[in-house]
């Protein structure tokens, strides 16, 4: 196996790791929000069985059926406010208070619905005043056991988000330098014309690519290439050799040679 074989192999193993490190951070959420969920039904209490009370992200959204659409409708959401204050000795709860979200509307004489939706609302705008802070203390203390799990699998993931970057690195460089290694030697043919831009304002459409003539410091060089439709074989002298190698890689994806397969 290549060495690049070998270190696609590696990234793989990584990336791999990477997602169930991911699943790992999606369990836990779930079990925050759940844990979230259950401590705050203990203040808003029972709500009649056609509602449903949905926990995500810190908000919790009130939905119940309506008479004249095929879907659960708002009636209105609870939002816990987030603590975005992480300095140094300063509150590390995760909320700092909780936001009544609802709409406003006018009622056409006994509209079930939307008056059976006002005492709901009204029953938890009471809870809201009532045990405001009570709802906030118990939300933090819900969370709190998930913060060191998040801190783990997060820590874990940035490490391993690092390995595939170091791996990815490699790997283009060594890609690079087999493209080249071809430039410098036989060339490089595309499948189809691609535009390489060998001076500032003239980017030649290319169906082959190879440098020749190099400077001393490798910097410049003079690019032999041939045109895509008519076929004939051209030069350009002084180019940027650097600039030549990455605009190759970026197509390397049309080269027709196994150049990156030794």
């Amino acid at each position: 196996m290549t060495r690049l074989g070998l270190l696609e192999d590696q990234k793989a193993i990584l990336t791999a790791k990477k997602d169930l490190l991911s699943e790992k951070r999606g369990d836990i959420y779930v079990r925050e929000q759940k844990a979230l969920g259950e401590a705050l039904a203990g203040f808003y209490g029972v709500f009649p069985e056609d509602v449903v009370v949905e926990v995500t992200r810190g908000s919790v959204y009130f939905k119940m059926d309506h008479p004249n659409v095929n879907y659960k409708k708002e009636l209105f959401s609870l939002y816990l406010r987030e603590n975005w204050n992480f300095e140094e000795g300063k509150d590390k709860r995760s909320y700092t208070g909780i936001d009544l979200s609802y709409y406003t509307t006018s009622t056409k004489g006994v509209d079930l619905w939307e008056l059976k939706r006002l005492q709901m609302l009204g029953k938890i705008a009471e809870v809201i005043y009532e045990k405001h802070d009570e709802i906030v203390d118990a939300a933090n203390a819900a969370v709190l056991p998930f913060k060191e799990e998040y801190a783990e699998v997060y820590k874990e993931m940035q490490d391993v988000g690092s390995e595939i970057r170091g791996v990815e690195n490699l790997i283009t460089y060594l890609e690079k330098e087999k493209i080249e290694k071809d430039l410098k030697g036989e060339g490089v043919d595309f499948g189809r014309g691609k535009n390489i831009q060998l001076k500032f304002n003239y980017s030649p459409n290319v169906v082959s690519i190879k440098l020749i003539d190099l400077s001393k410091s490798g910097k410049k060089g003079t690019a032999v290439f041939k045109w895509n439709h008519a076929g004939n074989a051209s030069q350009e002298e002084n180019v940027n050799v650097s600039s030549i190698i990455d605009q190759v890689y970026g197509l390397r994806e049309n080269i027709i040679q196994p150049t990156l397969a030794e």
